[in-house]
């Protein structure tokens, strides 16, 4: 099967349907959003770790990175459809926007673990809302402290859904300004993600050379090992082409070769953030 000719978008299969409780539930999802721009977009930019979730121009998460692996995992396993988007602008933890995930597929790195998630419904508001006001309107606690995510449950889900849902969806707006932060990388790093060494822009396009696992025959079929997201030397060895990566963050495909899940920790005190 050519994979330049296979639909790879939701519902086109590997996807599946998430099986969504009665009363759906949710996750807080803390992301780091750029410094140098006036909207809350991800963090393009950010050196040595340039960040591709929350993916708005596929509406995935998990699909190109591997950020948040037991909050993907929880969607799945507990069908929580909501993720609502926190990320902290000048020292403010703010509500930016969320998704309803209706799919989601297997992972590159794959045993169970790894899922990638995909949004039937994406809204994103300009400008982000505090969670301080938030929890006054609400009687909530939503601005504590937390690290990458939170459940939260059915109630508190719809009353961020009709906040959010009151304002106009600026999504547009922000695939525009991450557009110009990877054009800024493209100018000043030569590619528009530097660590992964990418010059394309994230597309369902780009995104078949990630589901090649799918379209293999089964003996070619390798299931990795679990690899946690972080070491201490911010260095991968790629068991493919056997070189070696800088990158604080594990990569879901080697920026030498393209082989997926193939990147390995050189120091041995590995841990998840």
């Amino acid at each position: 099967m050519d994979l330049n000719e296979v639909a790879v978008d939701p519902p086109n299969p590997p996807w599946k349907p998430l099986e969504i409780l009665s009363q759906p539930e949710g996750y807080l999802s803390y992301y780091y959003s750029d410094d140098i721009s006036p909207l809350p977009v991800r963090w393009v930019t950010k050196p040595g770790d340039n960040k591709s979730d929350p993916n708005l121009e596929t509406s995935t998460y998990g699909l190109f990175s591997t950020c948040s692996s037991n909050m993907r995992r929880g969607v799945v396993k507990y069908g929580r459809p909501y993720i609502f988007f926190i990320t902290n602008r000048n020292g403010v933890r703010v509500l930016s926007g969320y998704y309803h995930i209706k799919w989601y597929v297997e992972g590159a790195f794959s045993g169970g673990w790894d899922f990638s998630i995909a949004a039937d419904k994406v809204h994103f508001v300009n400008p982000p809302i505090s969670l301080v006001e938030i929890d006054k309107k609400f009687g909530l606690t939503l601005a504590k402290h937390f690290r990458t995510h939170k459940g939260i449950s059915h109630e508190t889900c719809c009353k961020l859904r009709n906040l959010l849902d009151l304002y106009e969806d600026s999504t547009a707006s922000y695939l525009e300004e991450i557009d110009r932060l990877e054009r800024f990388n493209l100018q000043h790093g030569e590619y528009r993600y530097i660590g992964w060494k990418q010059k394309d822009k994230f597309s369902w396009e780009y995104a078949r050379q990630y589901f090649k696992q799918f379209f293999q025959e089964s003996s070619e079929q390798v299931i990795p090992q679990r690899v946690k997201n972080s070491n201490d030397e911010n260095q991968w060895f790629c068991s493919s082409c056997q070189r070696v990566f800088v990158n604080k963050s594990l990569l879901r495909r080697c920026p030498n070769c393209g082989e997926l899940a193939s990147l390995q920790p050189i120091s041995k005190n590995a841990g998840e953030p």
